[in-house]
């Protein structure tokens, strides 16, 4: 049976390569790199580091051009790291009653606090 080589998986994951994909690379099949995953610690970890070394690039990427004035990534990085500030849409509560007649179709959204 071949060898999960643990630096060449960990290259390949880190290029945000799915298991399948990664598999096709070493060539085996998926099965088997999942067996190895179970069996095989240093194969398990060397997916789980690559994965976070390729976010940790796309990330300073990301960030890189947000700073450099890319104003789709500044609204991309804002409003995924700060949501509640950020977000396009704010819901707003209103309390009372309501004595205006009503025709057609009215739809109340209710939103839970965060908090």
């Amino acid at each position: 049976m071949k060898k999960a080589d643990p630096e060449k998986v960990e290259a390949l994951a880190a290029q945000g390569l799915t298991v399948e994909q990664i598999a096709s690379c070493l060539g085996m099949s998926r099965s088997t790199l999942y067996e190895r995953m179970g069996s095989e610690s240093d194969v398990s970890d060397a997916i789980k580091a690559g994965r976070a070394k390729g976010i940790a690039t796309v990330t300073n990427a990301l960030f890189q051009s947000a700073k450099g004035g890319n104003t789709t990534a500044q609204i991309f990085y804002l409003k995924n790291r700060q949501p509640e500030e950020w977000r396009d849409r704010r819901d707003h509560e209103i309390s009372g009653e309501l004595n205006i007649p009503l025709s057609g179709t009215v739809k109340f959204v209710q939103s839970t606090p965060t908090d």
